[in-house]
Protein backbone atom coordinates (compact mmCIF):
# COMPACT_ATOMS: atom_id res chain seq x y z
CA UNK A 1 0.00 0.00 0.00
CA UNK A 2 1.13 3.67 -0.38
CA UNK A 3 2.82 5.15 2.17
CA UNK A 4 1.24 8.47 1.87
CA UNK A 5 -2.34 7.13 2.26
CA UNK A 6 -3.67 6.03 5.31
CA UNK A 7 -6.81 3.87 5.96
CA UNK A 8 -9.54 5.55 8.01
CA UNK A 9 -11.28 3.32 10.23
CA UNK A 10 -15.38 3.39 9.71
CA UNK A 11 -17.81 4.19 13.16
CA UNK A 12 -17.83 0.29 14.18
CA UNK A 13 -14.87 -1.12 12.36
CA UNK A 14 -12.19 -1.43 9.18
CA UNK A 15 -13.87 -1.94 6.08
CA UNK A 16 -12.64 -3.57 2.58
CA UNK A 17 -13.62 -3.86 -0.59
CA UNK A 18 -13.56 -6.24 -2.74
CA UNK A 19 -13.79 -5.88 -6.47
CA UNK A 20 -14.51 -7.67 -9.98
CA UNK A 21 -16.49 -9.95 -7.96
CA UNK A 22 -18.56 -12.79 -10.47
CA UNK A 23 -22.02 -11.64 -10.65
CA UNK A 24 -23.54 -14.98 -8.92
CA UNK A 25 -21.38 -13.95 -5.68
CA UNK A 26 -23.49 -14.48 -2.46
CA UNK A 27 -23.01 -13.63 0.86
CA UNK A 28 -22.67 -16.70 3.01
CA UNK A 29 -19.57 -18.26 0.38
CA UNK A 30 -18.01 -14.46 0.26
CA UNK A 31 -18.06 -15.08 4.38
CA UNK A 32 -17.05 -18.12 4.46
CA UNK A 33 -13.64 -17.12 1.95
CA UNK A 34 -13.14 -14.27 4.20
CA UNK A 35 -13.66 -15.80 7.81
CA UNK A 36 -10.11 -17.38 7.78
CA UNK A 37 -8.48 -13.58 7.98
CA UNK A 38 -10.64 -12.70 11.06
CA UNK A 39 -14.37 -12.14 12.59
CA UNK A 40 -16.60 -10.57 9.99
CA UNK A 41 -18.89 -8.09 11.79
CA UNK A 42 -20.91 -7.44 8.11
CA UNK A 43 -20.85 -8.14 4.51
CA UNK A 44 -23.01 -5.73 1.78
CA UNK A 45 -23.19 -7.10 -1.26
CA UNK A 46 -24.71 -4.38 -3.72
CA UNK A 47 -27.29 -6.01 -6.09
CA UNK A 48 -28.36 -4.53 -9.62
CA UNK A 49 -32.18 -4.04 -9.41
CA UNK A 50 -32.85 -4.47 -12.73
CA UNK A 51 -31.17 -8.39 -13.06
CA UNK A 52 -30.83 -9.18 -8.99
CA UNK A 53 -27.20 -9.96 -10.03
CA UNK A 54 -24.01 -8.94 -7.65
CA UNK A 55 -22.47 -5.40 -9.55
CA UNK A 56 -19.05 -6.54 -9.16
CA UNK A 57 -18.12 -5.20 -5.71
CA UNK A 58 -18.49 -6.34 -1.95
CA UNK A 59 -18.09 -4.55 1.52
CA UNK A 60 -16.53 -6.70 4.54
CA UNK A 61 -16.50 -5.26 7.91
CA UNK A 62 -13.77 -6.53 10.33
CA UNK A 63 -13.09 -5.70 14.57
CA UNK A 64 -9.24 -5.14 13.86
CA UNK A 65 -7.11 -3.43 11.54
CA UNK A 66 -5.01 -6.67 11.54
CA UNK A 67 -7.84 -8.73 10.11
CA UNK A 68 -8.23 -6.16 7.28
CA UNK A 69 -4.79 -5.57 6.78
CA UNK A 70 -4.40 -10.02 6.51
CA UNK A 71 -7.78 -9.77 4.28
CA UNK A 72 -5.47 -7.50 2.24
CA UNK A 73 -2.67 -9.07 1.76
CA UNK A 74 -3.63 -12.95 1.57
CA UNK A 75 -7.03 -12.08 -0.77
CA UNK A 76 -5.85 -9.33 -2.82
CA UNK A 77 -5.06 -10.78 -6.71
CA UNK A 78 -6.17 -14.01 -5.98
CA UNK A 79 -9.01 -16.27 -7.78
CA UNK A 80 -12.48 -16.08 -6.55
CA UNK A 81 -15.08 -18.26 -8.69
CA UNK A 82 -12.81 -17.69 -11.27
CA UNK A 83 -12.25 -14.05 -11.47
CA UNK A 84 -8.96 -12.28 -10.14
CA UNK A 85 -10.44 -9.85 -7.49
CA UNK A 86 -9.35 -6.54 -5.89
CA UNK A 87 -9.34 -6.36 -2.15
CA UNK A 88 -8.12 -3.05 -0.32
CA UNK A 89 -9.43 -0.28 2.05
CA UNK A 90 -12.54 0.92 1.78
CA UNK A 91 -11.83 4.25 3.08
CA UNK A 92 -8.48 5.91 2.90
CA UNK A 93 -7.53 9.33 3.99
CA UNK A 94 -5.00 10.80 1.06
CA UNK A 95 -1.75 12.47 1.58
CA UNK A 96 -1.37 15.86 3.45
CA UNK A 97 -1.90 18.63 2.06
CA UNK A 98 1.44 20.71 1.53
CA UNK A 99 -0.35 24.24 1.68
CA UNK A 100 -0.64 25.06 -2.06
CA UNK A 101 -4.25 23.39 -2.51
CA UNK A 102 -6.61 25.78 -1.76
CA UNK A 103 -9.86 24.24 -0.27
CA UNK A 104 -13.54 23.77 -2.19
CA UNK A 105 -14.52 26.87 -0.92
CA UNK A 106 -11.75 28.99 -2.19
CA UNK A 107 -12.25 27.06 -5.51
CA UNK A 108 -16.13 27.84 -5.53
CA UNK A 109 -15.60 31.71 -5.01
CA UNK A 110 -13.55 31.46 -8.16
CA UNK A 111 -16.19 30.54 -10.55
CA UNK A 112 -18.30 32.72 -12.87
CA UNK A 113 -21.85 34.21 -12.04
CA UNK A 114 -24.70 32.46 -14.14
CA UNK A 115 -26.10 34.85 -16.63
CA UNK A 116 -28.41 37.47 -15.27
CA UNK A 117 -26.78 37.60 -11.99
CA UNK A 118 -24.51 40.26 -11.02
Amino acid sequence: MDEDIEPVRSIEGWIVIVRNLHEETDEESLGERFMEYGTIKNIHLNLDRRTGYVKGYALIEYEARKEAEQAIEHANDTKYLGQNIKVDYAFVKGPKSNGDDRDRRDRRRDRSLSPGRD
